[in-house]
Order: structure tokens, then C-alpha cells, then sequence
């Protein structure tokens, strides 16, 4: 059985960060991240990205690149975005057949203090943030729905960064299989 990893979680909640240092540990994965996407959009073809609303162009080469991935051989497929409605994160799953795929949910529920300070103390560029927005803006607009344990076979609520190396550790010290025992 595969599986699909979704993060969720406001700017600079380390979402991109634990994605790496997951597919680092899982040699057979795959990370599809829409920030890479929305910088390579922004940066090769400016006047095809929405100066508002929805960035339709980067959510259709998102449903492309999974379409592709769930016909390759990587075992794990990891899902790298804020995912904060619930809607969103239904038709994201709703893309991997439930015969072969179990999803998780890898909710970044970080305590305020942790993000404003590393929003204030981030090096990142920018460079996939479209208009005049900067992060702090972005994080103010940000809502996350929280999940509740009917989205995927298993969530997860990461409160801490000890927790985070937690997960990793058990993701990848054990087999993915004990995750779900728990489900």
C-alpha cells in the first residue's frame, strides 16, 4: 500500500523543511510543493499567473504532477502546501484511489510565538509570493481549517519542533505500516 503525506499549516510552519528532511529518509518519495511551483510560474511565465484571487494555473499543475506521480513507482507521495480548508484537502485525496493509497495529514499546529519569530527572523526570498504581499500579510490571512480524523486514515498534530523530529524518527525508524496500526 502507498502512501500520501499532506502538510498543513501556515507560512513558515516548517512544512517545506519536514518534507525534505522526510523524502531524505524514504528514498522512494516524491515531494510535490507548490511554493516551487508558484516561484517557477512567477519567474518563467509572469503573465500567466492571477495578480488575484486563486492561482488556478499553479492548482492545475499541481492535479497534473500528481496525476503523474500516482502513475510512477514512488511509494510515498508528500504534498507540500498550507492545505487549510478542508474542501481543498478533500479534492486533493479525493485525486488517490483509497485501494491503493492511506493518507495522512501532518497538521503544523505551532504556537504563536514559534512562527511570529521565525517570520521575523526568515531569510526566504519571497520569490514565489504574488503582488505586493509579504509574510507577515500572508499569515494574517491564512485560516486553517484543523482537520478532524475523518479526512485521511491517519492525522498527526505537530505542536513543537520536538515533535516533528518525533515523527520523523517514527516514519522512518519503523515502518510506515506502525503508523496505522493506531487507525
Amino acid at each position: 500500500m502507498r502512501t500520501v503525506l499532506l502538510t498543513i499549516g501556515p507560512t513558515h510552519a516548517g512544512k517545506t523543511t519536514f518534507a525534505k528532511k522526510l523524502a531524505y529518509r524514504l528514498p522512494s518519495s516524491l515531494i510535490i510543493d507548490q511554493d516551487l511551483q508558484a516561484r517557477f510560474l512567477l519567474e518563467h511565465y509572469p503573465d500567466l499567473v492571477p495578480t488575484e484571487g486563486p492561482n488556478h494555473i499553479k492548482h492545475d499543475l499541481t492535479g497534473w504532477l500528481i496525476e503523474k506521480a500516482i502513475t510512477s513507482s514512488f511509494e510515498t507521495i508528500i504534498l507540500c502546501n498550507a492545505n487549510t480548508t478542508r474542501t481543498g484537502r478533500k479534492q486533493l485525496l479525493n485525486q488517490f484511489p483509497r485501494s491503493t493509497f492511506r493518507s495522512i495529514l501532518v497538521w503544523f499546529d505551532l504556537p504563536e510565538a514559534i512562527l511570529s519569530n521565525r517570520l521575523t527572523y526568515s531569510n526566504r526570498d519571497g520569490r514565489e509570493i504574488r503582488g505586493n504581499s509579504s509574510y507577515h500579510d500572508i499569515y494574517q490571512r491564512q485560516r486553517i481549517e484543523s482537520p478532524v480524523s475523518s479526512e485521511a486514515d491517519k492525522v498527526v498534530r505537530l505542536r513543537s519542533t520536538e515533535d516533528v523530529e518525533t515523527f520523523l524518527e517514527h516514519v522512518t525508524n519503523s515502518s510506515q505500516d506502525s503508523l496505522f496500526d493506531e487507525v
